[in-house]
């Protein structure tokens, strides 16, 4: 959409400031106790109302004196909206308009409501706030992404609401989705054992759909560590998981936790181990060619993203027409997304076609690869096709 960083509430302070003042929430060291307090309930960091300060100033009515369930329902109905936007278009499209919504809804937390709807409420607006952060993040905002994370994770603690652990597990996995992403799997690892330990010790069980994404993530921090036994029992873990699940009774969080999620979290632990024992790329191939078929158009973007990983898998096994085909999919396909995350995965699908560098259909697909990246990095964010 091109709209302006201030009109977003993010003003021109430095990243990691909160007008003015230092906040860091991507840098600091003592971000996992930070999210620990909050997700504990041991806590509560003094920036956290401050965070919310940072959301954009708009000039809707004042929130209504009382609110009952269709307003919360009129809330669940707009988040899904834009997760459906995010998952089909990428966070660019629909982010400024999440962010925005966000604010309002915060507002209302002072209306008059019975107490279950002071729940649902809660939980309505932990699910908005995690939206916003994932599109933030998907279009590469980090600190903005964590802030409203953090805001997400508060909210929901403070909901006394059957689906308020399932929903906090998520958010957890979401911040340890985003450390891997900056190549941090120490931390993500810590997230994630968070997140399992979260899952275990409420008094409200999360859902099979969440346990198995909690495996499947955690096999990603040990791919990325290079741990290939520890990756394949979790793996198993998340297997079974999902095995046990039923997506169609699934929160709307984890409603994306499909059997192509599964794959293409399976394909892309593979992945991550081939980088450095090549003997792993075959088992990426049959994970990730299994995830990107059976994304549908509802999940675009996930297909996108999944993409580079199959190109370079093919790169890893030698089967080079295979990879550059499919590499020139994933350009293809990104480039129709608002997703300037998705780019990433272009970045390490060029150094698996790096030893292939001889090869003419190989160098030109890696100067497509660097010539939309470049058009990527200088394009306004939230642009479709030009990030």
């Amino acid at each position: 959409m091109g709209v302006p960083a201030p009109l977003l509430g993010f003003h021109s302070s430095p990243a990691g400031s909160v007008h003015g003042e230092e906040v860091g929430w991507v840098d600091r060291r003592d971000f996992f106790g930070a999210v620990a307090a909050i997700t504990l309930g041991a806590g509560l960091h003094p920036e956290l109302e401050r965070i919310e300060a940072l959301l954009p100033v708009r000039s809707d009515p004042a929130p209504p004196r009382r609110i009952g369930a269709s307003d919360v329902e009129a809330i669940q109905e707009t988040t899904e909206a834009f997760r459906q936007s995010d998952y089909r278009h990428g966070g660019g499209l629909s982010r400024a308009a999440a962010v925005a919504q966000l604010g309002y809804v915060l507002k209302l937390q002072d209306s008059l409501c019975s107490d279950q709807v002071h729940a649902q409420l809660l939980l309505a607006t932990a699910d908005l706030a995690m939206a916003a952060a994932w599109m933030t993040y998907d279009v590469e905002q980090h600190e903005a992404a964590r802030r409203l994370w953090m805001i997400a994770l508060d909210t929901a603690r403070r909901a006394d609401h059957p689906f308020a652990v399932d929903l906090t597990v998520i958010l957890l996995l979401d911040l340890a989705h985003q450390a891997l992403h900056l190549d941090r799997p120490d931390e993500a690892l810590r997230l994630v054992q968070l997140a399992a330990t979260t899952a275990t010790t409420r008094r409200y069980p999360v859902s099979a759909s969440t346990r198995s994404y909690i495996a499947a993530t955690l096999a990603w921090c040990h791919a990325s560590l290079g741990d290939a036994e520890a990756c394949w029992r979790a793996l198993g873990d998340a297997e079974q998981s999902y095995a046990d699940a039923d997506p169609t009774n699934a929160p709307p969080w984890a409603a994306n936790v499909t059997s192509a999620e599964i794959a293409a979290q399976h394909g892309h632990s593979y992945y991550l181990l081939a980088r450095a024992e090549p003997g792993h790329a075959p088992k990426a191939v049959e994970h990730l060619r299994v995830a990107v078929d059976g994304f549908g158009s509802a999940y675009a973007r996930s297909r996108a993203v999944n993409l580079p990983g199959l190109a370079g898998s093919y790169f890893y096994v030698g089967d080079v027409d295979a990879a550059v085909a499919t590499g020139h999919e994933a350009v293809t396909e990104i480039g129709t997304l608002s997703s300037k995350r998705a780019y990433a995965r272009l970045a390490v699908l060029d150094d698996a076609a790096a030893r292939f560098a001889a090869d003419s259909a190989v160098a030109d697909l890696r100067e497509r690869i660097r010539r939309v990246s470049a058009t990527a990095d200088s394009g306004p964010a939230g642009h479709r096709g030009v990030i």
